[in-house]
């Protein structure tokens, strides 16, 4: 992070004198290669963090703890994402093409407190219907963690500034937060003997808070209350189509885990989270690309940028070959070592999700770097479609082939995903080509030459 960002110096008044800005925020800045490798490293540092706290999760909860654990943060999280109602997208897009970044900042926070809390109380009330039955001690956790909903909703909104902006530096900061303090947390749990499920979930809660306490002082030194703002009715306007489309792409994320839950249970479930932590360890090349992607993409004219965007897009295919298969292959010694021996079941479902995390990680590079252009839409007819498959296969599978059911569904469904968003990148992009999105063993030569210069 930048401790004294560059700032804004001055603003064309309408009879053309110059004025000394208000606000003294950092300037918007070009997108490259620097971005995308501090992105990429910050994603690298968030993973290895992701899986160690996976680890000692799973250790110390085991299969039943694990999936009480996944199900008492699962509606809290899809409420979050839902809740936002496309306010960070409007934030970044905003961002990227700002002269006063003072103003989007005190809008972001304004808005995302309000829309936070009246999220947070609806998901509350919500629970005793999403969470029947007698397991009060998943019931009890997952209303422990309804506050993530807004210090999620506050952290999103400054990061997608930061994004838009150009600001990795300070982004990444933000972002490393979270699960350095939550493994801290977890380390503690482990040498303190605790096993209850409630205290995890208060830990990551906390981690949560944290991250959105740093980025609310921040943005208070950077833009102090009260002071101009964005016209508030404008950027709900502009985020209410990026919200419609966020309710389907919420619940298209968490369908194979409440299938899971609803269908098969808490030990399942417990099985197909370690699986997916497992498989999703290349996922933090596809992250950075998607992240960097929407950042390039907001500053160029509408419609423009494809070059740059197929670009990545082939760069981090061949990474998911090459790494994905390399991930397949030590899987069988690796996660029962790790996770332990009781987490076998959850070898093949790892192996077998690869594929579908891949997926996902190459149809966000092209989903993002669309919305960033005002296509708040985009993909909505994949997610539909994702969902429809993701829920039919899951239901008629999970109950015969189990836990497979729903890896083969969330396979199927990220293909079409996937292939739904190639072609709406096809049709939003000028001079786009469905061949450019192809791996080129051009790509994979300069890949190598990139390496050995590394």
């Amino acid at each position: 992070m930048n401790s004294d960002p560059d700032t804004h110096a001055e603003v064309v008044l309408k009879d053309g004198a110059i004025a000394a800005d208000v606000a003294s925020a950092p300037r918007i800045r070009p997108i490259g290669s620097r971005e995308f490798a501090s992105t990429l490293i910050t994603n690298v540092v968030i993973q290895a963090c992701t899986v160690v706290q996976g680890i000692l999760v799973a250790r110390l909860l085991g299969p039943v703890g694990r999936g009480q654990f996944a199900a008492a943060i699962l509606w809290p999280g899809v409420f979050a994402a839902m809740g936002g109602m496309g306010v960070s997208v409007a934030l970044a897009r905003r961002a990227g093409r700002a002269h006063d970044l003072a103003r989007v900042i005190r809008t972001g926070l304004v808005l995302t407190l309000l829309t936070g809390t009246v999220v947070a109380v609806l998901c509350a009330v919500a629970i005793p219907w999403l969470l029947p039955g007698n397991d009060t001690v998943l019931r009890n956790a997952a209303y422990v963690f309804v506050p993530f909903i807004i210090f999620n909703q506050v952290s999103l909104a400054m990061i997608a500034i930061d994004q838009g902006a150009g600001w990795f530096a300070q982004m990444n900061w933000t972002r490393l937060i979270v699960n350095p303090v939550y493994l801290l947390f977890v380390v503690v749990l482990w040498f303190t003997g605790v096993r209850d499920v409630g205290w995890f979930v208060v830990g990551l809660l906390i981690a949560n808070a944290a991250v959105a306490f740093a980025r609310v002082t921040l943005a208070v030194q950077r833009a102090p209350l009260p002071g101009p703002m964005e016209p508030v009715d404008a950027v709900l306007r502009e985020a209410l189509p990026y919200g419609l489309a966020g309710l389907l792409g919420a619940l298209a994320a968490s369908a194979d885990k409440a299938l899971l839950l609803y269908l098969l249970g808490t030990a399942q479930l417990g099985f197909y989270a370690v699986a997916l932590t497992a498989a999703s360890v290349v996922n933090s090349l596809a992250g950075a690309a998607g992240t960097v992607s929407f950042g390039m993409s907001a500053q160029v004219k509408d419609r423009e940028g494809f070059d740059r965007v197929a670009r990545m897009f082939r760069f981090t295919a061949w990474t998911w070959l090459i790494a994905g298969l390399g991930v397949a292959v030590i899987i069988p010694i690796v996660l029962p070592l790790l996770y332990g021996a009781v987490f076998r079941p959850a070898i093949w479902p790892a192996i077998l999700l690869i594929p579908a995390a891949a997926l996902t990680g190459q149809a966000s590079i092209l989903e993002e770097s669309m919305r960033a252009q005002g296509r708040a839409f985009v993909g909505l007819e994949a997610r539909a479609a994702g969902l429809v498959v993701m829920i039919a296969m899951g239901w008629l599978l999970a109950p015969v082939v189990g836990i497979y059911g729903v890896v083969f569904a969330a396979i199927g469904s990220q293909t079409i995903v996937l292939i739904v968003m190639m072609f709406a990148a096809r049709w939003h992009f000028h001079r786009a080509l469905l061949n450019a999105l192809l791996p080129r063993i051009s790509d994979l030569l300069e890949l190598k030459t990139r390496l050995l210069r590394f």
